[in-house]
């Protein structure tokens, strides 16, 4: 991470196509944690993710890796609301206005959600569910044996219009949903303050360093 909590310093790669999992360039990514989003306390359970982009082919690729002793996640059709049950999401700023992002989401058996938000962080918040990001994927799998999950996103540079430049930067926050006998858990990279996710202000950067 960078000295600014705020600032993820997202490196360009060559990589090979869609990375695995265990792809040895993700060690080249910098390691953030997500936090209580209320608190910014340590969660219960932790959840790291780590991002790389490729300018060569125009994408963006997201790990996040979970520790997981339960799935609560029952969803099986795309742009289902995934974010009622067990999910890892991202919110995207798409250009100058704050209020507007993108919502990409995957839950642990890999169903996707995409919907894009008007007026974020107002009462007037609207969300349109008919967003398509073609080349969005993910590859996500719960391993029970381990009490892990992983996700692996592929994210398209046309999903946001601004900072596909080293030296430009895009406005993000990263979260985690997980149900539980515990309650619900909700973790955020830049916690908001609040058990609702969708405060823009509180957005951090994806810088795109050299």
């Amino acid at each position: 991470m960078t000295q600014d909590g705020s600032r993820y310093p997202c490196t360009n790669a060559r990589l090979p196509g869609f990375p695995e999992a265990d792809d040895p360039a993700w060690e080249g990514a910098a390691r953030a944690q997500l936090a209580d989003t209320v608190t910014g306390g340590i969660p219960f359970l932790l959840t790291e993710f780590r991002a790389l982009r490729d300018d060569a082919a125009g994408m963006m690729y997201v790990r996040f890796l979970a520790e997981d002793d339960a799935v609560a996640a029952t969803f099986r059709l795309d742009d289902e609301c995934l974010w009622k049950q067990d999910v890892f999401e991202m919110f995207i700023g798409t250009g100058d206005d704050p209020g507007a992002y993108v919502e990409l989401e995957a839950s642990p058996y890999d169903v996707r959600f995409t919907g894009e938000i008007r007026g974020g962080g107002t009462p007037q918040r609207t969300l349109d569910m008919d967003l398509e990001v073609p080349g969005f994927m993910t590859k996500t799998r719960y391993y029970p044996q381990k009490s892990q999950t992983v996700s692996v996103w592929r994210i398209p540079y046309s999903a946001f219009a601004h900072g596909r430049r080293p030296g430009e930067g895009i406005r993000v926050n990263l979260f985690r949903v997980d149900y539980s006998g515990r309650g619900v858990d909700l973790q955020a990279w830049q916690p908001t303050g609040k058990r609702d996710f969708h405060v823009p202000e509180k957005f951090g950067y994806f810088d795109f360093t050299a």
